[in-house]
């Protein structure tokens, strides 16, 4: 149903997507890669799907980019990136088959070539598989997958993921050449039990690596040495969705220098699911990263996204005091939200409600509770699915010490609520109102909360062509 598909974060036109692969900015082009089933809106025989923008809003859907090579095994072409080395352009990504080529235990690396100027053909030479399980040695290595390229001064490196006797690892590789590669060692071994989808940010000698691991996307930080991440500064959640809101990151850094990161966000979707949908999947917004000298990053969505914006209403000084709700009249389901949120001097809790209906019985609540330091994101009261009928999801607030004031920022697309709480804090999630007249917005609080300010911006569609 069109009612539930967002129209600004970006959609396949049809049919299944989910990790985001490969974006990188060449000629102030951006092209953006994406796992795909091209025939159903379900995961299976995975291409990749390929589109490009000028300004990572408004895209335009290209030809796929790489279908399964079945006269070599191929069933899916996995995650993996894109290397611009010069003028020219290669993907690497996991190539996974049958029988000895499975998922599990069989997993290979394999490289394309650009075959065309205009980037919509591209060729796997005869010299694949460019890394195998076997460059390990004794090193038992499963689920070996996703690989992200990036150079250094002493050459090209490779990051992939994977578990080492039960616990999720990052390994790393080096080439001079893009084709001959070598294992160097574990760079990184976490407590969770398999890394999906490592990349790594690079700031001056600092190294931020990002994982999947079949949760809420983690990062950690600390210097940078090809000898591993052994010195952790800092470590956190980026989105607190997880399976259902936020995962399988990526990043790139494009022509401006700017760490740029993609996360796919999957479709509640189940047996009590109750309509059928013949497109699956969506990119949360993209969002630019900076590292703190806490050791911690910051997340901001791209300044682009402002060019959405249509007719608003402001409010200044409100005072939302308990059982007396602050109306705003704002009746959409495609909007931003700003809100400047003084720090009440004996806690109290504001929540923002959306998606909510006139008669009260459907809302989705963004919950700030300053005694608790908590921000929690409530679906209990509205949603299709019952798989998130309970679904809450909480966040320490973590104010810097002497701030008075937290801004917070959501964006809601149709079925997505999108929430960044200051520059650390992100949350996103899929919600499917059930009722035709949820889509209101009002604020209600526990004790007196003033909000100095807020302004509410209907967004327009982005093309997605």
């Amino acid at each position: 149903m069109d009612r539930y598909k967002p129209k600004y974060h970006f959609t396949p036109p049809h049919n299944w997507m989910n990790d985001p692969n490969g974006p990188f900015q060449l000629n102030g082009e951006y092209h953006l890669f994406y796992q795909h089933n091209p025939d159903k809106p379900e995961w299976g025989q995975i291409h990749w799907g390929h589109a490009k923008s000028l300004d990572l809003v408004n895209w335009q859907q290209l030809p796929v980019a790489l279908a399964p090579s079945r006269d070599l095994g191929e069933h899916h072409c996995y995650s993996g990136c894109a290397v611009v080395d010069g003028e020219e352009v290669r993907l690497f990504y996991t190539s996974i088959g049958d029988g000895e080529r499975n998922a599990t235990s069989g997993a290979e690396q394999w490289m394309v070539k650009q075959s065309s100027e205009d980037l919509l053909t591209w060729k796997k030479p005869d010299y694949n598989p460019v890394l195998t399980n076997e460059l390990h040695g004794d090193l038992h290595i499963t689920e070996w997958r996703d690989p992200y390229v990036w150079k250094e001064q002493d050459g090209w490196k490779m990051i992939t993921g994977g578990i080492h006797e039960n616990k999720g690892v990052a390994l790393i590789y080096h080439s001079d050449n893009l084709e001959e590669w070598s294992f160097e060692r574990i760079y990184y071994k976490g407590d969770e039990w398999i890394f999906e989808c490592p990349h790594i940010f690079r700031f001056g000698d600092k190294a931020v690596l990002f994982y999947s691991p079949s949760g809420p996307v983690q990062y950690v930080t600390g210097p940078w040495s090809a000898e591993g991440l052994t010195e952790v500064e800092g470590r956190g959640t980026v989105d607190t969705g997880g399976w259902d809101g936020y995962y399988a990151s990526t990043g790139f850094v494009d022509e401006a220098g700017r760490r740029i990161l993609l996360g796919w966000m999957p479709e509640c979707r189940g047996d009590a699911f109750p309509v059928e949908l013949d497109w699956n999947g969506a990119l949360a917004l993209p969002r630019v990263v900076e590292l703190k000298p806490s050791g911690r990053i910051a997340m901001t969505p791209i300044p682009e996204l402002v060019s959405l914006r249509g007719e608003s209403v402001s409010w200044a000084d409100v005072l939302v005091g308990e059982g007396q709700p602050f109306e705003t009249g704002i009746s959409s389901t495609t909007f931003e939200c700003l809100l400047d949120i003084r720090r009440p001097a004996d806690g109290g809790v504001l929540t923002v409600s959306v998606f909510a209906s006139a008669d009260g019985r459907e809302h989705t609540d963004v919950r700030v509770d300053f005694a608790a330091g908590t921000i929690t994101l409530d679906r209990s009261s509205s949603s299709l699915f019952e798989g998130v009928r309970k679904a809450e999801m909480v966040l320490d607030l973590n104010l810097e010490e002497g701030a008075d004031s937290l801004q917070l920022r959501i964006f809601v697309d149709q079925s997505v609520v999108e929430l960044f709480a200051g520059d650390q804090i992100c949350m996103t999630a899929r919600v499917y109102p059930s009722l035709e007249d949820s889509h209101l917005v009002r604020l209600e609080s526990s004790g007196d909360v003033r909000v100095s300010g807020m302004e509410i911006w209907e967004l327009r569609a982005a093309e997605i062509r």
